[in-house]
């Protein structure tokens, strides 16, 4: 390698002026956002899928239990007892149930750097590219926040989005690291009276070869994720405030090419309903990234 190309890569840069101009030094140039966003976009339809299979799979299992939940709710005061729990459900109807604002990130703050000679990259908002669908998401990728909300009483709702950033790899490394802390918080509850109601969240990680248009690794999936049902007169939740994740996964990177390393959420819930009772879920998560690694966090 020629001397001038070495203390090139030996650089390490601070700050988002610097690290883009060592990256256009090396050659490395963001791709157009329409790449961006065909990224972002295909991991959603990954999510989509996934959850499509969860719920039609629910949706058979209620089907089939329905005619034999409906005569045992026939029976003579049950349709009394089940007035107050009625009565609460339409309360949570009304509720507007929102996390509150997240507290500074538990990470310490960063800013951009870049060392090519180490693979070691630290991107900060504004990200490279996000993507929402379904009216319940939201996301900023010039902070780096994000929020899911759904909400099911007698039908079903789901939102997705992703977001990340674009990562120049100068050296060759069969197992290259990429992590990123994400702060949130959550409330998740379902009730049933009768009937069933479901709640799904998924974290995935995400990494796609720019370079020669391929995934570097399938979807990984990480934390925050749950799948959790109710049924009869069962009540399943959960109330967190400032929880931390770390996300964490290792790839094949070739030098010379360029990976977008996003990650990905979704918010499902269903709920079954029917002349003799009900069920309602509900979801509500907010959360930040503050910055995304290629290399070592420490």
């Amino acid at each position: 390698m020629p001397a001038a190309m070495t203390a090139l890569m030996e650089t390490h840069a601070h700050g988002v002026d610097e690290v883009k101009a060592l990256e256009d030094s090396l050659g490395f140039r963001v791709p157009a956002p329409a790449v961006t966003e065909a990224a972002c976009k295909d991991l959603i339809r990954v999510l989509e899928a996934r959850v499509e299979r969860q719920v039609e799979e629910a949706r058979r299992d209620a089907d089939l239990s329905r005619p034999a939940l409906e005569v045992l709710l026939g029976t003579p005061g049950v349709e009394q007892a089940r007035e107050r729990m009625l009565a609460d459900q339409k309360s949570r109807m009304t509720a507007n149930v929102t996390p509150s604002p997240l507290s500074p990130a538990r990470i310490s703050p960063a800013d951009a750097q870049f060392r090519a000679s180490a693979n070691f990259t630290v991107k900060v908002p504004p990200y490279d590219g996000d993507f929402a669908t379904g009216a319940g998401a939201a996301v900023d990728k010039s902070q780096g926040t994000f929020s899911l909300a759904v909400q099911a009483f007698g039908g079903s709702d789901s939102c997705y989005l992703s977001f990340g950033s674009w990562f120049y790899t100068a050296q060759n490394n069969p197992a290259q690291r990429f992590a990123a802390g994400i702060e949130f918080n959550k409330h998740w509850r379902q009730h049933a009276m009768g009937y069933v109601a479901h709640s799904r969240f998924s974290t995935v990680v995400s990494i796609r070869d720019g370079t020669t248009n391929t995934d570097a690794i399938p979807p990984v999936q990480i934390q925050p994720t749950w799948n959790d049902g109710v049924g009869w007169t069962e009540s399943h939740g959960e109330d967190v405030e400032g929880d931390f994740s770390l996300a964490e996964v290792f790839f094949p990177a070739t030098a010379g090419h360029v990976y977008f390393c996003q990650l990905g959420f979704s918010a499902s819930v269903d709920a079954d309903s029917g002349i003799f009772g009900f069920a309602d879920s509900t979801i509500h998560l907010n959360g930040q990234v503050p910055r995304l690694i290629l290399g070592s966090l420490f």
